[in-house]
Parts: C-alpha cells; sequence; structure tokens
C-alpha cells in the first residue's frame, strides 16, 4: 500500500526514509519538506524521530534552537532552525502496539489478511510471471503518470464546507478532538482533488471552492470503518478475536450445546484461527485485562480455558458520525 501511494504520487511530492535518527528532520533544508508526502518505510526505523514528525503534523512547522561553536572566534552562540511544513505523514508496521500520541494524529489503515486476499495475491504473482506481464510495466507507468499530471494540475485555493454546521461527530473520547479535525480535512481534501469539477467562488478577492454532498460522501466510505478501528478500545486483532468467540459461542446456544463449548483452550483457538502463537497470547491477554474474557485455571501447570465474561457484546458502530443519508435529509429538510 506504502508503495502504491509513492508511486501514485509525483516524485517531486515524495521523500522516502528508510531511517529517521532523531534531529534528522530537525537540521533538514527549510521549505525541503513543505508540502510533501513523507513516507517511512518500516516503523522501527523512525521511532527515535517521532516528536520531530509529530510536531511537523500539529504545529505544521519544527523549530528548535542549538548551541553551536562560531568557527572564526571558537565562542558559542546560539543558531535557530526553521523547518517548514505542512507535510503528509504515511508508515507501516506489522505491530499492532501503536503509540497512542502517534495514532491520534493519523488514520489507522489495516490490511486485508483473509485467505480469500492471500488467493488474490498469489493469483496476482503468478500473473506477473505470465505472458500478460509483458505489457503490464508499461500500463502501470501510464496509469501513474496520468495520476502525476493530474496532480500537478491542482492550484492553491480555499475550500469552503458550506454544511460544516450540520455534521456530528463522536464526542465521548476525547481524542476525537483531533480525529474530527482529521475527517474535516479528508472532506477538505477531496474537495479539493476535484476542484476543476468546482465553480469558482470569491469573498473579498479570495477565491474558495465549496465541497458538496457528494465529497461527504466518499469521505464517510473512507472513514467510517477507519474510525471505529480507532475508537475501539480494543486492538484491531483483539476484536476480531473476541467476535469470533462470540459468533461461536451464539451458534452453541442456538444448537443447546452443552457450556463446555462456550469456552476455549489454546490450542482449539490456535487451531480455529490459524494465528501465531504469538499474537494469539497477546490478543488473549488483552482480552483478560479489558475484562471481555475471563480466564479459568492455569495455575500450577493446568491448561488455561477461556471463557466470555457475562456481560453484553459492546457495538463497534460510531455514535454520532451522520451517514451522507442523514446529512442529505437536513440539508433537504433546512435542519439546523
Amino acid at each position: 500500500m506504502a508503495e502504491l501511494a509513492e508511486q501514485l504520487t509525483p516524485p517531486e511530492g515524495v521523500v522516502l526514509y528508510s531511517r529517521i535518527s532523531a534531529l534528522a528532520l530537525a537540521y533538514s533544508p527549510g521549505d525541503s519538506l513543505k508540502h510533501r508526502l513523507l513516507i517511512l518505510e518500516e516503523r522501527a526505523g523512525g521511532e527515535a524521530a517521532d516528536y520531530t514528525i509529530r510536531t511537523l503534523q500539529s504545529k505544521k512547522r519544527l523549530t528548535q534552537k542549538v548551541t553551536v561553536k562560531d568557527p572564526s572566534t571558537g565562542k558559542l552562540q546560539t543558531v535557530e532552525y526553521t523547518v517548514e511544513g505542512p507535510i503528509a505523514y504515511l508508515e507501516t508496521t506489522t505491530s499492532h502496539q501503536l503509540n497512542p500520541e502517534n495514532t491520534s494524529r493519523c488514520f489507522e489503515i489495516t490490511l486485508d489478511e483473509s485467505a480469500e486476499q492471500t488467493r488474490r495475491i498469489h493469483q496476482r504473482q503468478r500473473s506477473a510471471r505470465g505472458l500478460e506481464s509483458l505489457d503490464a510495466a508499461e500500463r502501470a507507468e501510464a496509469i501513474a503518470r496520468r495520476h502525476h499530471n493530474m496532480q500537478r494540475l491542482l492550484e492553491p485555493v480555499r475550500v469552503v464546507i458550506p454544511y460544516a454546521d450540520r455534521l456530528e461527530f463522536p464526542s465521548h473520547y476525547l481524542r476525537t478532538r483531533r480525529d474530527h479535525e482529521r475527517f474535516l480535512s479528508l472532506i477538505e481534501v477531496i474537495a479539493f482533488l476535484h476542484q476543476h469539477q468546482r465553480a469558482r467562488k470569491s469573498r473579498a478577492e479570495l477565491a474558495y471552492i465549496e465541497a458538496t454532498l457528494s465529497d461527504y460522501r466518499l469521505a464517510y466510505e473512507l472513514a467510517h470503518r477507519v474510525l471505529n478501528v480507532t475508537l475501539d478500545e480494543l486492538t484491531r486483532w483483539g476484536r476480531e478475536l473476541f467476535e469470533r468467540l462470540e459468533e461461536e459461542a451464539a451458534g452453541a446456544r442456538e444448537e443447546g450445546l452443552p457450556a463446555s463449548n462456550l469456552a476455549w483452550t489454546r490450542r482449539q483457538l490456535r487451531e480455529t484461527t490459524r494465528w501465531p502463537d504469538r499474537r494469539l497470547r497477546e490478543c488473549l491477554k488483552e482480552l483478560v485485562e479489558m475484562e471481555y474474557l475471563e480466564q479459568l485455571g492455569g495455575s500450577q501447570g493446568k491448561t488455561c480455558i477461556y471463557a466470555l465474561a457475562p456481560f453484553p457484546g459492546v457495538s463497534r458502530t460510531v455514535l454520532g458520525l451522520l451517514t451522507p443519508e442523514q446529512l442529505e435529509h437536513k440539508l433537504s429538510e433546512g435542519q439546523p
């Protein structure tokens, strides 16, 4: 996914690093990162630079004052360095334990790890070795070239969301103060990309375009699943395991099976999920600590058995985020 984002972005708009040291970005040329997509190939290569990356994301500028020695006099003096933003930031990782300070500034996108998706990838890999692959590279270059040229046609223009005061957003988590800002920015970005399909308006000699309902619809489609994961108190894998166990337990109850069918050992779960033991252990530990599961036994060499905790399942629906249909109804009815 990161490689695709890099390929579809004009080369002059991408900065790609495998590793970033703690102060590397702070000493970058002043505008070398401004309006660039900064891609870190692997999360582990940029942990030392977390603070500088977060600052560029939030403040859109990074300023530091350091002490250096004057080469002519040998005396110490202070020098100020400023790196201009804003930046778009993309990193990849295989870990599901992420720094909450970082995740509150990003959308977390997870890959499809289903068996069906794996089969599609295998088919794509086989096709890349077949006869049709001879023209594939040329087609890919043509697609990338169109994307590059389209983005180069974009001009600086303000975006106004005329229905902004009609929108609603989840407010029961403190972090949604940042999530809300990013969701609004997503609507603006979609409208910005469609600027040549929008009428230019002006106010006090300031040109702008307006976001449409279709822009909101696309932003909703892109973000609502991501927000469900983002605002979930469980990790993605923890939620997936819990929902799987809930489904199995519901089926067992409907069939009138004994209580033993409502509890699982780690071996049983490894066989049904086909997950690595380490991932399974981490998820079970999380679900027990968050009181979604109860651990029965497991001391003095006994087998660990897990059962669902006695409370109703928790919905993952993002309460408070308007659907496009709800927004359209509010606009047509003139509701506040």
